[in-house]
């Protein structure tokens, strides 16, 4: 019976008026649990106890239901910062490409100018080397990225200092070179430190 609070007459089940003296009863909420209905307001549900509206999880097979603090740490959306992190490991790859591009043109440029002396006039070795350093590093840097989807800060990391340390001794070397490699160079070194910056603030713990 669902008793009216105004008149206390009790009134049939599923009563949206009291029959008594008319006034609205109040409506009741089903437990998600049970399915017993508690009056509308009731924290608890009056069958079994637990908070009305809030369904039991259900239990994983061999073992426990899971908790609030189990089930979040596995699927816990990934924090802003890991986010940013990925977009400067990104762009340390895309600047790394760029770096291979230049290096490359200009190795071209070279060779069809001066053919066979064109080693006389660059060091065509080491710029050979700093092409697959680039190359290796951009596609290291992708990986990273896979890495910080399945919850891995680890090659992150490293990548990240990578890019500090190639950026600032890059930038130290170039300034007597193009600009453009200056430029190249800065943005990966602030790409790396920002980077950096966002990951060593981003809480411990799984993604």
């Amino acid at each position: 019976m669902n008793p009216c609070a105004r008149c206390a007459t009790a009134n049939p089940p599923g009563s949206k008026f009291c029959a008594g003296c008319g006034s609205a009863l109040p409506k009741n909420e089903q437990c998600a649990s049970c399915g017993a209905e508690s009056p509308e307001g009731s924290k608890f549900c009056k069958g079994c106890g637990k908070p009305v509206g809030i369904p039991v999880p259900p239990r994983v097979q061999g073992g426990a239901a899971p908790t609030a603090s189990t089930a979040g740490t596995r699927y816990q959306p990934q924090s802003q910062n890991l986010q940013q992190v990925k977009g400067m490991l990104a762009a340390g790859a895309g600047l790394y490409a760029i770096g291979i591009f230049l290096m490359y043109s200009e190795l071209s440029s070279i060779q069809q100018m001066y053919g066979a002396y064109a080693g006389l006039v660059a060091d065509s070795g080491t710029q050979w080397f700093l092409i697959i350093l680039d190359l290796a590093c951009a596609g290291l840097n992708l990986y990273a990225l896979t890495q910080i989807n399945r919850g891995e800060t680890k090659l992150a990391k490293t990548m990240l200092i990578v890019m500090i340390v190639l950026g600032a001794i890059f930038l130290l070397r170039g300034f007597s070179g193009p600009i453009l490699y200056s430029v190249l160079n800065a943005a990966l070194l602030a790409a790396g430190v920002w980077g950096w910056r966002l990951l060593a603030r981003d809480v411990a713990g799984p993604v």
